[in-house]
């Protein structure tokens, strides 16, 4: 007979219990923290949701409603299920059953399920994926795609890639780690708002609120010459992989090539120990609008396609 198992709706007491099981599962990020997930807990309504087998944390779903619909979660990149080592194929079968029952008793009427890409897991972790198919029966709604580097086996750069940062390193330009996020967020603010008519997803207090709450988890690498910053990254930094979740350079740190310098000091000095590099997506709205120029920009430091999918399913 298998082990019972239970749902119980997330409240702000379980902050605590919701933390250590993420930190010790085999696929959750800091991201799912409730520090980093509660920071814009204002725009979204949490509906998150906690497994319990034989009374002991099984699985975590970070999601919020709206309009009848369960999201996992809206706020966050991706946001799948949450598991431990123990989790089976069977008995994680058996949650989506009862997460299904739960949510028809709680009139839902659908679900949109970013899974977590697998680059993230610490150990194989896509039970839930065989569950989305074969128990709820959902079906693949939003492909976005990313580009990776498999850091212990690189491909090797781009020519023009490699020019740019023996370029910029000879004409002086400097990378280093930084505390400076004014500075790059001025860059990356006059970037969005001239090519997209759009602002970053976090604002500067924003930003510097979850590096204070992060600091071993976020850092900003910037390029600067003479003093002056010209360009930078926010890396996110989740077990074995990092993260680009910025970049961004002023028209003078394009001009010398200061992404390429951040680049070539971050992937050959900063992350050893790391497997993958991820760039970020290259997609938008639903996944069916590629930016080429980005993407090959991104293939161009050697890094390869990984697939960020959204399922979907009516209840």
């Amino acid at each position: 007979m298998g082990k019972t198992i239970e749902i119980v709706r997330y409240t702000p007491e379980k902050a605590s219990e919701w933390n250590e099981f993420v930190a010790r599962s085999k696929n959750g990020t800091f991201l799912f923290d409730r520090q980093y997930m509660d920071y814009h807990s204002d725009r979204f309504a949490d509906h998150s949701l906690m497994f319990y087998r034989e009374h002991e944390l099984y699985a975590l779903l970070p999601a919020n409603q709206k309009d009848g619909m369960l999201m996992t979660h809206q706020g966050l990149t991706y946001g799948g299920l949450v598991m431990g080592e123990s989790a089976t194929v069977e008995e994680i079968g058996q949650c989506f059953r009862l997460l299904n029952n739960y949510l028809k008793a709680n009139a839902f009427e659908s679900v949109v399920y970013k899974a977590i890409p697998w680059i993230y897991h610490r150990q194989p972790a896509e039970e839930d994926l065989y569950a989305l198919v074969q128990v709820v029966h959902a079906h693949l709604s939003v492909r976005h795609v990313s580009s990776a580097i498999y850091l212990p086996s690189p491909i090797r750069w781009r020519r023009d890639h490699r020019y740019g940062a023996n370029k910029s390193a000879a004409g002086g330009v400097v990378v280093q780690r930084s505390d400076d996020y004014e500075s790059f967020w001025t860059i990356l603010s006059d970037n969005l708002c001239h090519k997209y008519g759009a602002t970053p997803v976090h604002t500067l207090e924003e930003m510097r609120l979850l590096h204070s709450r992060f600091p071993d988890h976020i850092r900003l690498y910037t390029a600067t010459s003479d003093g002056i910053v010209i360009g930078g990254t926010v890396l996110y930094l989740c077990g074995h992989t990092a993260h680009a979740q910025y970049i961004s350079a002023s028209p003078e740190g394009k001009r010398r090539h200061a992404i390429d310098a951040i680049f070539d000091h971050v992937l050959h000095h900063e992350l050893k120990g790391f497997r993958y590099f991820d760039f970020g997506k290259s997609s938008n709205g639903d996944g069916e609008d590629l930016n080429a120029t980005l993407v090959s920009q991104k293939e161009g430091y050697g890094a390869r396609a990984i697939c960020y999918d959204w399922y979907q399913w009516q209840l």
